[in-house]
Order: structure tokens, then sequence, then C-alpha cells
């Protein structure tokens, strides 16, 4: 790049490229790790809704709370929680469930917050090393009185505004990863709100039909929820 290689280009941005290179590999680690958990607590969607209609509608929730009961992806801990708790009063299932909910949010904001403060700090340690390095070219004019070449200035800038393309190159794919990551954390999020509203609507229109139809086990359900 520029008719010169990375190292050199390194050595001449000064010891600001240093602190860049460091906030450099952190992003590249974090984003990987997040990126891999991610991956790890992804769920189904879409067939675990299919998976929870056909189950109340056979009535074999224990069988799926049995099934789930060791996942440790935040979606079924979620589901889990919400269905231990599916006979309780709403008020004290909705506190559960809000409880679980903001756990498992808690696993996917983990770290977010590094890759925020990366986005803000290595634009400004860029400008940091340019301010430094236009203030060591002016200050070597002074010890020439003035007698320099305006080559020997371009030199003195160009060197000194290394550093502030390389914070610009870190930050804003740091900043496009951060934003990506949220969305996905912010649709986990809405997902967990979704499938405790659709197990609401779906348990009480069976119960509801149950009732009406005389099955016991519906009207105990309803008696221990009031």
């Amino acid at each position: 790049m520029w008719g010169q290689s990375v190292t050199e280009l390194f050595q001449r941005g000064g010891p600001v490229m240093w602190p860049l290179l460091g906030c450099s590999i952190l992003a590249v680690a974090l984003i990987a790790e997040r990126l891999v958990v991610y991956r790890r607590l992804r769920v189904a969607y879409q067939a675990l809704l299919t998976d929870l209609q056909s189950r109340i509608e056979d009535g074999s929730l224990g069988q799926l709370v049995d099934r789930l009961g060791g996942s440790q992806r935040p979606l079924h801990r979620v589901v889990v929680a919400y269905l231990r708790h599916r006979d309780a009063e709403k008020a004290f299932r909705d506190q559960v469930v809000l409880r679980e909910a903001s756990q498992q949010v808690a696993r996917y904001d983990r770290r977010l917050n590094w890759l925020g403060i990366l986005t803000h700090a290595t634009p400004l340690l860029g400008l940091l090393g340019t301010v430094a390095g236009l203030v060591g070219a002016f200050h070597q004019i002074e010890l020439k009185g003035g007698q320099v070449q305006p080559g020997d200035l371009a030199s003195g800038i160009w060197s000194a505004l290394l550093t502030t393309v390389c914070g610009l190159t870190i930050a804003l794919p740091c900043l496009a990863a951060y934003h990506l990551l949220q969305s996905v954390a912010g649709r986990a999020a809405l997902q967990m709100q979704w499938v405790a509203s659709q197990l609401d609507e779906w348990l009480s229109g069976a119960n509801v039909s149950r009732e009406e139809t005389g099955d016991p086990e519906a009207t105990s359900s309803q008696r221990s929820a009031v």
C-alpha cells in the first residue's frame, strides 16, 4: 500500500500504532467469540413453535419440558420456565418468565460493551497519533529555523496521518459488527417475548376447549390458577 509494506507503514506511524494493534487484535477476538456463542445459542424459532403447538394439542407438554430441561439455549430456557409454571397465576408466571428472559438476554449482551468502546476509542487513538506526529513535524521545522523543503513537511504530515487511517480502519468494522450483534441480541429478546405471548394464547385456548368438553384436567388447572 502506497509503495510500502505493512511493516514499514507500521513503523512510520509511530508509538500509537502499538495500542492500535492491540485494539485490532482484541476486536477480532471479541467478534469471533460472540459469533461462536451466538451460533451455539441459536434456536430454530418456527420449528420450536410448531413443536409447542403440536404438544399442546396432544397434551404432551411434560415430555417437552423433560427434553428441553437440560438445554442451555436461551429460548429453550424461557419456554421451560413458562411451562413449569403454566398452572400458576399469570402475574407470578410472567415474573418468572421475565426474570429468566432477562438473564438470557444478558448472555447475548456480554462483552458487547467492549466492542462499543473500541469503536469509539480507536479513531481517537488514531487522531492522537496524528496530532502528536504533526507536533513533531512542526517542531523539526522550528529546530531548522524554518529552512525546510516542502517535501520534508509533506513527509512528516503523511506519516502523522497514518495513525488516523489505521484507527478508522479498525473502527468501521467494529461499528458494523457491534450493530449486527446488537440486532441479533435484540431479535432473540423479541423471540422470547413472542413465544411467551404465543403460549399464553394457545394454553388459554386449550383450557377453554377442555372446559367446554368437560375435561377435569382443565378444570383443576383453572382452580389452581385462581
